[in-house]
């Protein structure tokens, strides 16, 4: 699948999750760090940001296990887990406010990298014609060989706090996704890299 040609602008790198309050959140932040501090003058060749999709079939398997996820799911905090990690790597996220994925989003995107395959599709069948390739973290990094394409489980429910809305995962979960978002940019930032500067095709 060849890239588009929009050499004369940004390139417009897109991470997304459920709330984008945790895993799209950690991943653009952390890009964005990792180019800053080993290949800085990139940073004027890319846009990188993150924005939250709650796929119908998760809504539906919630209901179904009798969690309930109050609208609006966007303009909220981000969560303590990815809070307490940025912090840890100098990034201070507590002005951010979530934001839901829109069609212009993905029309103006050259890339959207979702967190897990119940994402991915989620997006593809909702704008089969949208302009950003549109493929998991691990599917860029990894190619669709990746025998696991997700990062977290795509169908984990969380306990949610009734009173503040803060998602409670279960103990040792939140350090595992955050783990895989690691090595992906371990093992992946030649990819993005080249990407960035037009010499690799998705």
């Amino acid at each position: 699948m060849a890239v588009k040609n929009r050499s004369k602008r940004k390139k417009n790198i897109l991470f997304v999750c459920c709330g984008n309050r945790e895993r799209s959140l950690i991943a653009e932040k952390r890009l964005f760090q990792i180019l800053e501090d080993h290949s800085p003058e990139l940073l004027n060749k890319v846009k990188i940001g993150s924005a939250g999709i709650f796929p119908k079939s998760y809504i539906e398997h919630a209901g179904k296990m009798g969690v309930t996820f109050v609208a609006p799911y966007f303009g909220k905090s981000p969560n303590i887990y990815a809070v307490k990690y940025l912090a840890e790597k100098g990034i201070d996220v507590s002005s951010y406010r979530s934001r839901g994925l829109t069609k212009r989003m993905i029309i103006n995107a050259d890339l959207i990298l979702p967190m897990d395959r119940v994402l991915r599709d989620e997006i593809l069948g909702l704008y089969p014609k949208g302009s950003g390739q549109v493929l998991t973290l691990k599917e860029f990094v990894f190619d669709q060989g990746c025998p696991d394409l997700n990062i977290g489980n795509p169908m984990a429910l969380p306990e949610i706090d009734k009173k503040t809305g803060v998602w409670i995962w279960p103990e040792g979960y939140a350090a595992c996704y955050i783990n895989e978002i690691e090595q992906c940019f371990k093992k992946g930032m030649e990819k993005f890299v080249g990407y960035i500067n037009g010499m690799i095709m998705t």
